[in-house]
């Protein structure tokens, strides 16, 4: 009898996990949103970049929840990140939309 941890599809299922570096990426997007605010008085073209860059890291993360649905997560340092990721989106929302 053949063990199934071996089989290509379970090593491929593993490998596409979600990790940590899944939600770094929207992480990444997001860094510019804070400097424009600090740096800037945030006038209607720099909110506008702002909102542009948030919803570009708000859609990288629901690409992220893609993979979690289709592939699972993968330690806990994905799920921290995730956490990470959820709580800067949600910052910086509530900053946009007061500011």
């Amino acid at each position: 009898m053949t063990d199934d941890a071996d089989t290509p599809t379970n090593k491929a299922t593993e490998t596409n996990k979600a990790t940590d570096a899944t939600w770094a990426v929207p992480l990444l997007a997001l860094i510019p949103v804070p400097l424009i605010g600090f740096l800037t008085d945030l006038s209607r073209t720099w909110q506008a970049v702002s909102w542009v860059l948030w919803s570009l890291a708000a859609l990288l993360a629901v690409a992220g929840w893609v993979q979690v649905a289709r592939h699972g997560a993968k330690g806990a340092g994905g799920w921290s990140a995730c956490v990470v990721l959820h709580c800067v989106l949600a910052w910086q929302a509530t900053h946009l939309l007061t500011a």
